[in-house]
């Protein structure tokens, strides 16, 4: 392990050696002016601060009412500005030289274009993926592969980011992972995330923000990092909106399709947005597993095939109103409504040798779900001077409403197709309701040489779940207590945090401390009984920026998370698979504590590196249990033993010729865990590899092609040893002359190799699983935009955090 990272600094050092001579550089601004060929100010101008020996993006700003723009503390060097505006063309600056003291940049002035297009953009230099204060940013506005998907598929091509064999997300190949959308908690976790990401439209999504670190501003919760998802923000005065209908054949067909709409005049924003998806499914699972009896070993070969029909209703509407120069406050609304109805196919061959079989098991089962959400927004901004000094509250508010019902058929049959037993038919019922309040104000001030960042947020979480499991005998359906339960969970959070930063000359430094009192009542009422916990914990963080010179920035950062378990983690309830198979709940799991350590390099301000370290103690770990008497095989969570990840993430964009660019993102991890699990002390570690190769050809203001291949090599975790795999996406992109339609082609897992693989060889549990979700698809998108498109003036949105470890029972 010493060894390992011991090679990443080393490598790290020999990259960097040559800077070291340099002179450090002194962050420094820039201003400017953006007028037209009449010499008024443009507002709401695209502005970008291009390096002119790199040819990149390095950073970006918008024109206020006056034309006028300010880019921010840009590293010292030679670059020139680019600005776009919708209905002029393209400008451009000469080349400059930044130094150390403020740069006042010529006038630059747009001239029409010849028709009323939208919005220009700097094509072909926008990297896909670029480090942003210490954040991997994943663009995928605009394109090919993402059009028409679903906002999942769009996550899991992020820097680092990857799913398990259940599509929950993990990064840097650990689970603890926090998701947001435009900075705010989804509230979900588990499947139920899982099922939003897939009901929402990828063509909305701007681009996807990974980091490993966080500030004391930031919620503790998230053991590994978060994922936070920026929507398009469409900010025209005016009336505009855009119109998106898709169309795939997998094993069979599905679609989607979105509108959007948004009116702005002077100082009022009103938008909207409604989107629907109609989408089926044919997954695949073979399992097969032992099971020991001292010297007697039971054979079980199941094959199942899940039929899976889903639709979903997704909508967002919202005012935005600038009350004052000073004050800006904001309302939406948003929800979804979700139906999926599924049916499984399954039967295990039971043997007491791998090619005998002595009986079989079938279990076809139905499954019956509905999940309603809507959440309330409110949100003030009130901006205390003009130095940067203001006040925010956000206000949220938000229900779920979920109702899952399941039918079972287990009908044990000898070979010949006679009863070894009388058939079993089961159902359940389970409803659930969770209601969670959240209230933050936050406050910044700004000062000579610092900036001080101070805050208090508060939320409540109630979940009620309340499951029934019936059998039937004869005509009447039978309560089976042991299989039933009902689980109310409440927990609030009150938090407050102190973020303080100021540059030391060619340094940069900030440091904070996050307190969070947590206070929680787990509820089985079914067995008259409760657990309940109430804690202090602290959280420090701190970063180090190091400006060496244009070319070479370093940063090193330190953070305390925490991981709690969600709720359906703690709920003691048996999730049965089928008879013989379920998971089965924990009230006793802890969270767990993570120390994360982060070395952030950036390289010719296009080459990314980041070198972590992620120490939990108390680890919640999946586990697993045999009964060799029933035959029968569980999972569980428990908090067991150390785990230990470090990680080197490189992320190196390349352009090859005038029309073809590619970004390489290579993960190197190394995962360690030392404690005992079903029993046994484990202590063992393993290193594998993520990657991504992406590819965008340009080949004229028309077309366009892109390509992208992502996979991993095989490791361990834990009891798993996952196996490798590989995914082939290819797409083709035609924009009409119109400048308004776009028509695109894609096709996902082009040779169906995108399969969840994994097997079990410890001790006494041998299993294994083959797994392949209808991934190979080609799909037809339509993207039409309409109304004024004249002029964007950028639109605020609010910011929370809590939904974050609700999840579908």
């Amino acid at each position: 392990m010493g060894r390992i990272i011991t090679m990443m600094i080393l490598f790290l050092a020999a990259i960097a050696s040559k800077a070291i001579a340099n002179p450090l550089a002194q962050d420094t601004d820039i201003k400017g002016r953006v007028l037209n060929q009449d010499n008024q100010p443009v507002a709401a101008a695209s502005v970008y601060l291009m390096s002119s020996t790199a040819n990149v993006l390095i950073k970006s700003a918008v024109t206020d009412e006056n034309g006028v723009y300010t880019i921010i503390k840009a590293p010292k060097g030679s670059y020139y500005i680019e600005v776009t505006s919708v209905g002029y063309s393209k400008g451009k600056s000469a080349v400059f030289e930044l130094g150390d003291q403020t740069y006042q940049a010529e006038d630059i002035k747009l001239s029409p274009s010849s028709q009323s297009i939208e919005t220009v953009t700097v094509q072909g230099q926008m990297p896909t993926v670029r480090n942003v204060n210490g954040k991997l940013v994943l663009n995928v506005e605009n394109s090919t592969l993402a059009a028409g998907n679903n906002a999942l598929e769009v996550v899991k091509r992020a820097p680092g980011v990857s799913v398990d064999k259940d599509d929950n997300l993990q990064l840097m190949g650990q689970q603890g992972v926090t998701v947001t959308i435009d900075g705010r908690q989804t509230y979900m976790t588990g499947e139920q995330l899982s099922n939003f990401l897939k009901s929402t439209d990828a063509a909305q999504i701007k681009s996807v923000e990974v980091s490993t670190t966080r500030s004391a501003k930031e919620d503790a919760e998230g053991a590994v990092g978060s994922i936070n998802i920026v929507l398009k923000k469409n900010n025209t005065e005016g009336f505009n909106g855009s119109f998106i209908a898709s169309a795939a054949h997998g094993k069979h067909l599905r679609g989607n399709s979105s509108l959007s709409l948004n009116y702005k005049k002077r100082n009022t924003t009103l938008f909207g947005s409604y989107a629907y998806t109609n989408d089926k499914q044919e997954n695949t699972l073979d399992l097969y597993r032992e099971i020991r009896n001292r010297e007697n070993i039971t054979y079980f070969d199941q094959k199942a095939k899940f039929l899976e029909r889903s639709k979903n209703h997704n909508f967002r509407a919202g005012i935005e109103q600038k009350t004052s120069e000073n004050n800006t406050m904001m309302f939406q609304v948003s929800g979804n409504s979700y139906s999926e109805k599924s049916e499984n196919s399954s039967f295990t061959n039971i043997g007491s040798a791998p090619s005998k079989i002595d009986s079989i098991l079938r279990s076809p089962a139905k499954n019956d779900m509905g999940l309603d959400r809507i959440s309330l927004n409110f949100n003030n901004e009130y901006k205390m001077d003009t130095l940067g000094q203001k006040l925010t509250l956000d206000l949220d508010w938000s229900i779920f409403n979920n109702d899952a019902n399941m039918n079972y058929d287990n009908r044990m049959e000898f070979p010949d197709g006679t009863l070894v037993k009388p058939e079993q038919i089961d159902r359940s019922i389970m409803p659930t309701d969770i209601d969670i309040y959240v209230g933050k104000l936050d406050y910044v001030k700004p000062f000579k040489q610092g900036n001080l960042e101070a805050g208090l947020k508060y939320s409540k979480v109630k979940s009620d779940n309340n499951m029934v499991y019936d059998r039937l005998d004869g005509d009447v359906w039978e309560n089976i207590a042991k299989r039933s339960s009902h689980f109310v969970y409440d927990e609030q959070i009150s938090a407050g945090y102190l973020d303080y930063s100021r540059p030391f000359g060619k340094w940069t430094a900030k440091v904070g401390l996050r307190a969070e009192y947590t206070i929680s009542d787990a509820q089985f009422i079914s067995n008259d009984a409760s657990v309940k916990r109430d804690y202090l914990d602290l959280f420090p963080s701190a970063n180090i920026g190091y400006n060496m010179s244009e070319n070479h920035i370093f940063s090193l950062g330190y953070a305390k998370k925490i991981t709690r378990p969600n709720y359906r983690f703690l709920n003691p309830f048996r999730y049965y698979i089928d008879e013989k198979t379920y998971q089965l709940g924990n009230p006793d799991v802890k969270p767990q504590y993570t120390h994360g350590f982060t070395l952030n390099y950036t390289l010719m301000q296009m080459f990314n590196f980041t070198l972590g370290t992620d120490i939990t103690n108390d680890a919640i770990v999946e586990s697993m249990g045999q009964d060799s008497v029933l035959n029968e095989t569980w999972v569980t969570r428990e908090n067991l033993g150390r785990s230990v990840t470090s990680y080197l993430n490189m992320n190196i964009p390349f352009k090859v010729g005038k029309f073809w660019t590619m970004n390489n993102n290579i993960t190197g991890i190394y995962m360690h865990f030392k404690g005992p699990i079903a029993g046994y002390e484990v202590d063992r570690g393993s290193f594998f590899i993520q990657a991504n190769s992406f590819h965008n050809f340009r080949i004229n203001p028309q077309w366009s092609f892109e390509a992208s291949v992502n996979g991993n090599t095989p490791f361990i975790y834990n009891l798993f040893k996952i196996q490798g795999r590989i995914n082939t996406d290819l797409g083709v992109n035609y924009n009409f002359k119109d400048q308004k339609s776009s028509l695109k082609l894609a096709v996902t897992d082009v040779f169906r190799s995108n399969r969840n693989n994994l097997d079990t060889d410890f001790n006494e549990f041998r299993s294994s699983i083959r797994q392949y979700n209808d991934n190979q698809t080609v799909r037809l998108t339509f993207t039409y935009k309409f109304g004024n498109l004249k002029q964007q003036i950028r639109k605020s949105d609010s910011k929370n955090e809590e939904k974050d470890r609700v999840s579908t029972n």
